[in-house]
């Protein structure tokens, strides 16, 4: 019996939740047949509207394309941060970093755009981290909203 690698046992692991073809709980949704480029420059403008950083934009669909000369569909996630936010979510919740930067995945698939948040959980036993998430939610929702409309 051969033995799988341990690097790739964990990517396996680890990176099936985050291969999900559909959102689950936690997550916010929203698509569009606007054209991708315009989807990415529209949550750009209303990530840096809302005083929050951009602090990372990974563009997979078009380094694989590029590395593997094919055709390959477009894939985006856009990491953003506003650091007033953090500092107050980390105050009232240290535990609350996994949470950090917010993210944003934009990706192409069968003529429509497809865009996708995760939320902040709003159960917690701490009331002004539900108060806090609750807003930073509807916040992510907006985001994700405007960059959808037609």
């Amino acid at each position: 019996m051969s033995r799988i690698p341990a690097a790739i046992l964990a990517f396996t692991l680890l990176g099936l939740p985050a291969c999900a073809t559909r959102p689950g709980p936690g997550y916010y949704h929203a698509e569009t047949a606007k054209p991708y480029a315009d989807v990415l420059a529209e949550l750009e403008l209303a990530i840096t509207e809302r005083n929050f950083r951009i602090t990372g934009h990974n563009k997979i669909g078009g380094v694989i394309r590029e590395r593997e000369h094919i055709a390959f569909p477009d894939y985006d996630t856009i990491q953003f941060c506003n650091l007033s936010l953090a500092r107050r979510m980390l105050e009232l919740e240290p535990e609350a970093v996994s949470y950090m930067p917010c993210n944003v995945s934009v990706r192409s698939e069968r003529g429509r755009v497809h865009i996708t948040t995760h939320l902040l959980p709003t159960d917690s036993a701490n009331p002004q981290m539900n108060e806090f998430a609750r807003g930073m939610n509807r916040q992510l929702r907006e985001i994700v909203d405007f960059a959808a409309e037609p």
